[in-house]
């Protein structure tokens, strides 16, 4: 019996890293497309400021990208703690 959990194992390894790199490559696009996609609000002002006074595009789609991942690892979080929460129940 603990011959098809071993089989399993590799699987999974891999599904949750074609998971992590389509969320890394959606990451990505989001990125790219901040900071050249005009505020509705008329705010110039980017993450990037926090770091340069000055910020290039490269600096602005760095911060970006770091902005996105954070806000997804919090998202995570919560998924993965609702999803304890639940299971405890």
């Amino acid at each position: 019996m603990a011959e098809p959990e071993a089989e399993e194992e590799p699987s999974r390894m891999a599904d949750r890293l074609k998971g992590f790199l389509v969320l890394q490559g959606i990451a990505l696009a989001i990125a790219l497309a901040v900071p050249i996609t005009p505020s509705k609000t008329g705010s110039t002002w980017s993450p990037a400021e926090l770091v340069t006074a000055d910020p290039n595009y490269l600096q602005k789609v760095v911060a970006s990208f770091v902005s996105v991942n954070v806000i997804i690892a919090v998202l995570g979080v919560v998924v993965w703690l609702s999803t304890k929460v639940g299971k405890r129940d």
